[in-house]
């Protein structure tokens, strides 16, 4: 065969592969899922209080817009305020905060340090054509390779952020270290910025705070399994039209899987679709049952294990949610 088919089989094989996936049946999947941790749920409202080193501002700036945008439920899952009011377009901090005095309004307060390092460090060369005669009408007739140094700008921060109740529990720590680097070579225009490094190590860190502290609504679309090893023959009709009825009417998908149960009770399939036909609607005791059972014919098998994960992490939001709206932190 030659090199042009050889990449023309490729292509093809490679094009089929995708068209597989773009199209691979699914089933909706939506909740909310947990937090990383349980402890901040006591608290409905937060105080930002004093955000110390280079970086600190910018920290507080990024956790409170982070917070602000973790909706759960149609609404603010956090009251967010800050230790002095507003003025004008600005925020002032109270940087003597303490969580066990009146000052501000929320139920726990966060504090925090952000220590940022600037390190610049050479990073070789870049090899660049430029043009080196012109003619009479300004068009190049000859070109030149210039090597041209290079700096790597290294930016790190170092932030730390503490939530205490007002009564003086901790209710959550973060400590990181983070890490953003730009390449930069002595023909460009200016160098890399500063600020809008720190705002990006800012905006990570602030990102992995909401995660910690506060649920996440999450919709995807789980692929459904497709194999028809273990179905009966005589069902593989009714298995790739259940297949098929995904695309334009899941509760119809979800009753012709159901129907295909009684005659294939151990095949792991029809028992997982099943189960994630159950999770879709929301009947996560069905779904565990369901996942377990597969399980227990096909230990480890990847799809039931996550949908196990996923359903742990609803029921622990859950769990949030009702120390969320039923327990005063301070």
């Amino acid at each position: 065969m030659t090199a042009k088919l050889w990449l023309r089989a490729g292509l093809c094989a490679a094009g089929l592969a995708y068209s597989a996936v773009a199209q691979a049946e699914t089933l909706p999947v939506e909740g909310i899922y947990a937090a990383e941790t349980d402890a901040p749920s006591r608290a409905q409202t937060i105080t930002i209080a004093g955000f110390a080193g280079r970086g600190g501002e910018r920290v507080a700036f990024s956790i409170d817009s982070a917070l602000r945008g973790a909706i759960i439920e149609r609404r603010p899952y956090f009251q967010v305020t800050f230790s002095d009011p507003l003025f004008g377009d600005s925020y002032r901090y109270d940087r003597d905060a303490d969580p066990r005095g009146g000052r501000g309004n929320g139920e726990a307060v966060m504090r925090g340090i952000a220590e940022v390092e600037v390190r610049d460090t050479d990073s070789g060369t870049k090899e660049v054509e430029e043009c080196a005669v012109r003619d009479n009408r300004g068009k190049c007739t000859e070109k030149k390779k210039v090597n041209y140094p290079c700096r790597a700008r290294n930016v790190t921060m170092r932030p730390e952020v503490r939530l205490v109740a007002r009564n003086g529990d901790l209710l959550y720590a973060k400590t990181d270290t983070l890490t953003v680097s730009r390449r930069f070579c002595k023909d460009e225009q200016g160098s890399p910025s500063v600020d809008s490094m720190i705002e990006e190590l800012a905006g990570r860190f602030a990102q992995g705070v909401r995660t910690d502290i506060a649920p996440t609504y999450r919709a995807e679309d789980i692929r459904v399994l497709e194999s028809r090893s273990g179905i009966a023959k005589e069902d593989h009709q009714a298995f790739r039209n259940a297949l098929r009825l995904t695309k334009t009417d899941v509760g119809a998908a979800c009753d012709a899987f159901a129907a295909l149960e009684a005659n294939n009770p151990k095949d792991i399939t029809v028992l997982f679709n099943i189960g994630l036909c159950h999770e879709s609607s929301g009947d996560l005791d069905a779904a565990t049952q369901s996942y377990e059972t597969v399980l227990a014919i096909s230990p480890r098998k990847l799809e039931p294990e996550d949908g196990l994960r996923r359903i742990a992490s609803r029921l622990r939001a859950e769990r949030q949610l009702a120390i969320h709206d039923g327990v005063d932190a301070r």
